[in-house]
C-alpha cells in the first residue's frame, strides 16, 4: 500500500514542480546561462519533474519501511565495481551504435552536414547522471522495496513494469500550453496516456523499454549491485542521444524501425542480445551466477 501510495505522490508533486522547473530553467537561459533550456518544452520539464519527485519521496518511503541499509534492499558492496561498469559501457554502448550504424545506410538515418562534436561532453554528462538517478531509483531503491515482499523474479517482473509504463507515459507534444502556470503540470495528466491508444507504438515503444528494465534488473540481481547496470543504461542513454545530435530520420517501419532510435522491434532484439552476453560474461566471472 506504501509503494501505491508513493506512485501517487510522485505523479502529483511531478504535476506540482514542473511548472517551477519550466520557470527555473527558463530564467537561466535568459541570464545567457544554459541558453538550450529556453528551447525545451514543458512537457520535457514535466518529465524531468516527475523523476526528481521520485527520488525525492524515495528517502522517506524507504525509511517508513524501516529499511536501514543498502543491504536491506538487496545490495552489496562491489570489490569488482570497475569491471561492472566498464563492461557495461562496452556492452550497451557497443550494440547499440552498431545498430545506429546500420541504420544509416538502410536510408533510416542521415548524418546531418555539420556534426556537433562538441555536444559529446555534455551528452556523455547527461547519460551518466540519467544512469545514477534511474538505477539507484528504480534497480536499487524500488527493486529492493519489493524484494522484501515478494520473490526475485516476480519482483523484477513488476519493477520492469512500472519502469516501463514510467517511460512510456509521455505528454503529448502536439498538446501546446501557451501560459505556464502552477497547475499546467495537471493540464498535462490526461495525455500522458496518449501512446497507449496506438498498438504499434505499445508494441515497438513500451516492449523495448520493458526489455531494457529486465536486462538492467537480471544484471542488479545477478551482480548484487548497480555498477553492471549503471554502465550497460549510461551506454544506451549515451549513444541514442549522441545519434540523435549527429542524424536526422528519414524513414521508419514500424514496428521494426520507430521515431526514435530505441523505438522498435529491431532495438528489442539488440538488447536481448545485451541480456544474453551479459549472462555469458556473469557465468564466466562467477561460477555462483550460474542460474
Amino acid at each position: 500500500m506504501r509503494i501505491i501510495a508513493y506512485l501517487a505522490g510522485v505523479v502529483l508533486l511531478g504535476a506540482l514542480l514542473a511548472p517551477l522547473l519550466f520557470w527555473a530553467g527558463n530564467a537561466l537561459a535568459a541570464g545567457g546561462t544554459f541558453r538550450f533550456l529556453g528551447e525545451v518544452s514543458f512537457q520535457r520539464y514535466f518529465n524531468r519533474a516527475v523523476l526528481l519527485a521520485a527520488v525525492v519521496l524515495l528517502w522517506p518511503t524507504v525509511r517508513s519501511l524501516r529499511v536501514g541499509s543498502w543491504r536491506d534492499l538487496g545490495l552489496e558492496p562491489d570489490e569488482h565495481w570497475r569491471a561492472h561498469l566498464s563492461t557495461g559501457l562496452v556492452i550497451g554502448a557497443g550494440l547499440v551504435a552498431l545498430m545506429a550504424l546500420f541504420y544509416v545506410p538502410l536510408g533510416f538515418y542521415r548524418w546531418k552536414g555539420d556534426l556537433p562534436w562538441s555536444r559529446l561532453p555534455s551528452v556523455a554528462l547527461s547519460a551518466i547522471v540519467v544512469a545514477l538517478l534511474e538505477e539507484g531509483l528504480f534497480r536499487g531503491g524500488i527493486f529492493g522495496l519489493f524484494r522484501r515482499t515478494l520473490g526475485p523474479f516476480t519482483a523484477l517482473f513488476w519493477v520492469t513494469a512500472i519502469f516501463a509504463i514510467v517511460h512510456f507515459l509521455k505528454p503529448d507534444e502536439e498538446f501546446v500550453i501557451q501560459d505556464v502556470h502552477w497547475l499546467s503540470g495537471f493540464a498535462l495528466l490526461p495525455r500522458v496516456f496518449h501512446q497507449f491508444t496506438e498498438p504499434m507504438s505499445v508494441l515497438a515503444g513500451f516492449t523495448t523499454i520493458f526489455v531494457l528494465g529486465w536486462v538492467l534488473g537480471y544484471a542488479t540481481l545477478r551482480t548484487r549491485s548497480l555498477w553492471l547496470a549503471i554502465g550497460l543504461h549510461a551506454g544506451v542513454v549515451f549513444v541514442k542521444m549522441s545519434f540523435a545530435k549527429f542524424t536526422k530520420r528519414e524513414a521508419l517501419s514500424l514496428p521494426w524501425v520507430g521515431p526514435e532510435l530505441q523505438i522498435g522491434l529491431v532495438p528489442v532484439g539488440v538488447l536481448a542480445l545485451g541480456g544474453v552476453l551479459i549472462w555469458i560474461w556473469l557465468r564466466h566471472e562467477n561460477p555462483t551466477t550460474r542460474r
